[in-house]
């Protein structure tokens, strides 16, 4: 399999959690702290095509159908992040790890066989470092009003995706579980933690 390089250096750092998690908060809280260090940083979230994530949130399709649709919008967007990651980091709401957690263990399909097709769409990309933030199925209810159609999935739908978040670690060597349960305070000035203790192994390297 063909695979383009990308930079390493932590450019590449994606936010994963099941919905009510609070990754997309998170997220965007950690660009601005990226921006006020002096970073050059560009954001995303996947599904990237806004029809494609219309459609996927709020149409009934089968698994396989999902998938495809998945990959396409996914192999589009690798080719934009190769670019950005040129000169920016990018930080992502959402990555192939959300296949591997929703249509792997949510929907019962082959991880091993999702990452390699992963791959395939993405020419290899995958991200530096994982922020997967972690929270029970009872506190995603209280958190969600409103549900598309994959949040009005049942309760054994969301614990097998979080059970699958729990053990995606395999996939990346920096791959960090962060309780999202505590404040939105809390869970950033962890995160940033981590960040931190990151670079500065890395300048130590």
């Amino acid at each position: 399999m063909h695979q383009r390089s990308q930079k390493s250096s932590f450019r590449y750092i994606a936010f994963e959690g099941i919905d009510g998690s609070g990754k997309t908060t998170q997220a965007k809280l950690f660009v601005e702290f990226l921006k006020r260090e002096g970073k050059s940083v560009f954001f995303v979230r996947e599904p990237y095509n806004e029809k494609l994530r219309n459609i996927l949130l709020n149409e009934n399709f089968n698994d396989k159908a999902k998938l495809f649709m998945f990959l396409a919008d996914r192999s589009e967007l690798a080719d934009l992040i190769f670019e950005k990651l040129k000169e920016s980091i990018v930080v992502s709401d959402r990555s192939f790890f959300s296949t591997l957690a929703y249509q792997g263990y949510g929907d019962k399909m082959d991880v091993e066989f999702l990452f390699e097709l992963n791959m395939f769409a993405l020419e290899g990309l995958k991200p530096d470092v994982v922020f997967c933030i972690d929270i029970p199925v009872e506190i995603m209810h209280k958190r969600i009003k409103s549900r598309d159609f994959i949040e009005s999935k049942g309760d054994d739908f969301f614990r097998r995706v979080r059970d699958g978040y729990l053990g995606l670690g395999k996939f990346c060597e920096n791959y960090f579980i962060v309780d999202g349960s505590r404040s939105e305070n809390m869970v950033f000035e962890e995160i940033v933690g981590i960040w931190k203790g990151l670079i500065g192994s890395q300048a130590l390297s």
